[in-house]
């Protein structure tokens, strides 16, 4: 075993000259008219390109984690392009108003399952109306009982329409005006 001279390639004892440039180390010199033999290569460096189930898998993987994330952070995407299409167009946004549910962040808010809430009936409810309880809820629906009856706001009750619930009082309109009623303590 030797190596070549010119291109330090390793012959082998069963090869007479080097099989990359055709030195022959016996004779010391280079063959006339050598023709240099191909290395094998690999399939995909003999053929120079990607097959097309390779490429296939690779656009369709691609395509499904770009839009699992989309999907994922759609709101964040669809804000950060909302502010870009207001600086190109030159709108300004106005930050006074604050997002909803933004402005109570340290607040804490309890909710009570109000649903099946039935308060004992009072024999004299019927004379009377009386506020018992308000389930007041800021960004959702309010609920407020009168005389055992759970209603929310927009209902009606007996000759009576709930308008607003507030925090401790109920805005309400009866015999063609509006009045305010408190919780009875």
């Amino acid at each position: 075993m030797g190596v070549c001279r010119f291109c330090s390639e390793v012959i082998g004892d069963q090869d007479e000259i080097c099989s990359n440039c055709g030195y022959n180390p016996k004779t010391d010199t280079l063959t006339v008219g050598f023709v240099r033999k191909e290395k094998k290569v690999g399939f995909v460096q003999k053929q120079g390109k990607v097959s097309s189930g390779v490429k296939s898998f690779m656009f369709w993987g691609t395509a499904i984690i770009v839009l699992s994330l989309g999907i994922k952070y759609q709101g964040k995407f669809g804000d950060v392009l909302w502010k870009a299409k207001n600086i190109i167009s030159g709108n300004k946004v106005s930050k006074s108003a604050p997002a909803l549910g933004k402005n109570n962040q340290n607040k804490i808010t309890r909710f009570t399952d109000v649903r099946s809430y039935q308060a004992p009936a009072d024999k004299s409810a019927d004379k009377n109306i009386k506020i018992e309880g308000i389930f007041y809820d800021p960004l959702g629906q309010s609920y407020v009982v009168i005389n055992g009856k759970l209603v929310c706001g927009k209902e009606s009750f007996k000759d009576m329409v709930i308008k607003k619930i507030n925090r401790d009082s109920v805005e309400v309109f009866q015999d063609g005006r509006e009045s305010v009623l408190k919780v009875d303590p």
